[in-house]
């Protein structure tokens, strides 16, 4: 069931209406959190893919329906995992008379004024126990107990400014990104912030300012933003060398990772509707303009040869699933000891598998380095 707007009207009572001052409801709006994030026809991972967005574009978000965000794109209404989707501005309504509205998250900062109840708000992020809301043009904060909306639950958690500001500037520092998914490196210290890139799992960046919810950090391309300091350990001394390609591998696992489900087709190159395990990585690969053998016995004479201690995200892992001496099978290394890959065994398709599993441990052969 899709949850509109039209349900949102249902809701709030004539009584309601009629105490609230007339404030135009503004459309709910979301982002893409990764680059060349599917746009499809229907709510599901194996309808028809009728376009792409960019991480960072926002959209007029119609509805909800499961884990995908039914939105509106190029005039029609189309779907996007909610995995790959963050909600960023929600309309919503006060449900208390005389509700404080306040400059921090805080029972104690000073209050800009009070909402009437019925009275009709935009949120834009929640901070704790708190919504944060757009009055007359000014952020500010109200108590989530006062506050009702459809969609409320899916805004985008934020963190305030006097938070952020209460850093500090060190120096000889450095941040390694400690989540296995990666971190996405932001324009500001905000969760509805641009993303600039995704820093992938054990990568390292130079740190310059460190905040209670946010760490500012310069990449080794020189660029700068914020990561949420609970995915980054900030370590004094020497940084450990690291490749910088991959920033990249994590942009293609994440990628890679829409197409989770999609059903295994052997000879099958199609990420929606059927692959095979090297037809899946050939796929993957060649939206990044990387172009590799089609099997996965050939595919392995592709790239550079790299340890498997020394493995990091996008690097493709092959095994020996057949018995005998040859490559069979081929995944991508998506880190923290998993790889992506799509099977014909139990879990049947594009799914996710920890290296130590003892059947990947048993079959595993070598790993191969393709983005350069």
């Amino acid at each position: 069931m899709i949850i509109t707007k039209a349900l949102k009207h249902v809701c709030i009572t004539t009584s309601m209406i009629m105490a609230a001052s007339t404030v135009a409801f503004a459309a709910d709006a979301g982002q893409a959190t990764d680059s060349a994030v599917n746009v499809r026809k229907e709510a599901n991972a194996g309808a028809d893919v009728v376009g792409k967005i960019d991480k960072g574009s926002e959209y007029t978000v119609v509805g909800k329906s499961g884990d995908w965000y039914q939105i509106s794109y190029e005039g029609e209404n189309a779907f996007v995992s909610a995995d790959y989707f963050e909600l960023t501005k929600t309309d919503a309504v006060a449900t208390g008379s005389s509700i404080n509205v306040r400059k921090a998250p805080s029972a104690s900062a000073d209050s800009l004024g009070k909402l009437k109840e019925g009275q009709e708000v935009v949120v834009t992020g929640q901070s704790g126990d708190w919504y944060r809301i757009e009055l007359d043009g000014e952020t500010a904060y109200v108590s989530k107990d006062y506050i009702s909306g459809d969609l409320l639950t899916k805004i985008t958690s934020v963190a305030s400014a006097a938070t952020e500001n209460a850093g500090q500037e060190i120096e000889d520092t450095y941040g390694v990104v400690t989540s296995s998914s990666g971190v996405k490196l932001r324009k500001e210290a905000s969760m509805i912030s641009i993303v600039l890139e995704v820093l992938p799992y054990g990568a390292e960046v130079n740190v310059d300012r460190v905040g209670q919810d946010w760490v500012r950090v310069v990449t080794d391309d020189g660029v700068k933003g914020y990561v949420s300091s609970e995915f980054l350990s900030v370590r004094k001394g020497e940084r450990t060398t690291r490749s910088k390609d991959s920033s990249k591998g994590a942009e293609v696992v994440s990628f890679a990772k829409q197409y989770i489900g999609t059903p295994y087709v052997w000879g099958g190159t199609n990420l929606s509707k059927g692959v095979d395990c090297s037809g899946f990585v050939y796929a993957v690969m060649k939206n990044y303009g990387i172009n590799l053998n089609r099997s996965s016995y050939s595919m392995v004479s592709n790239g550079v040869e790299v340890s498997k201690s020394d493995l990091q995200a996008g690097d493709l892992v092959f095994f020996n699933t057949g018995g005998n001496s040859g490559i069979s099978h081929v995944g991508i290394y998506m880190g923290d000891g998993n790889y992506i890959h799509s099977t014909d065994g139990a879990a049947y398709g594009v799914t996710t598998t920890s290296l130590s599993s003892s059947y990947s441990a048993n079959t595993y052969v070598t790993a191969r380095r393709v983005i350069r």
